[in-house]
């Protein structure tokens, strides 16, 4: 079973592209109603078995799109999380893809698993995105991994126009580690 084949027939269903999705995909929750997620989630298993035996940028792309669209229940994200093995690549791959949906879902898997650079990596997704739900997951994360740097951080949000934002920041800058 081939995931580039059950995404196809994602977009199909959905009536978009991988290029198309970040910007039509709406408020989202639509995604739940496709039928074939068991397909899709055992296609991504199967990808992330290849990956673990040697990277491949097409089938990480493939997988950073399967993460992307499976952004409400979080299936794929946990595939990710316990069985691909070496993370890195892949946390790369997706942090600097299109898909809004797979960058915050990279952002929460940074604060449960330990990988290479992750503060790093965390630091970019708040300073590097406009959007601001990924500000938001990332910042969540690097209270987890750093918490004094998420304070520091999330002391510029306190004023932000996004009240979700603000109320995150609020709540990182007061709690006591």
């Amino acid at each position: 079973m081939l995931l580039e084949t059950e995404l196809a027939k994602f977009w199909e269903w959905a009536g978009m592209t991988p290029e198309t999705y970040p910007e039509n995909r709406g408020l989202g929750e639509w995604e739940t109603e496709y039928t074939d997620w068991e397909a899709l989630y055992k296609a991504a298993k199967e990808v992330v078995v290849q990956l673990n035996t040697e990277f491949n940028h097409d089938l990480a792309q493939q997988l950073v799109y399967a993460l992307a669209i499976d952004n409400e229940s979080g299936q794929v994200l946990a595939i990710v999380e316990e069985k691909l093995e070496s993370k890195l690549r892949f946390v790369k791959k997706a942090v600097n893809s299109n898909q809004p949906q797979a960058k915050w879902q990279i952002a929460e898997l940074l604060g449960n698993v330990d990988v290479e650079n992750r503060e790093q990596i965390l630091l970019n997704l708040i300073n590097r995105n406009d959007d601001k739900y990924i500000k938001r997951r990332a910042l969540l994360s690097l209270s987890k991994v750093n918490h004094p740097k998420a304070v520091e951080v999330a002391q510029k949000f306190l004023k932000d126009t996004d009240p979700f934002l603000k109320l995150v920041s609020k709540e990182i800058t007061k709690k006591k580690v």
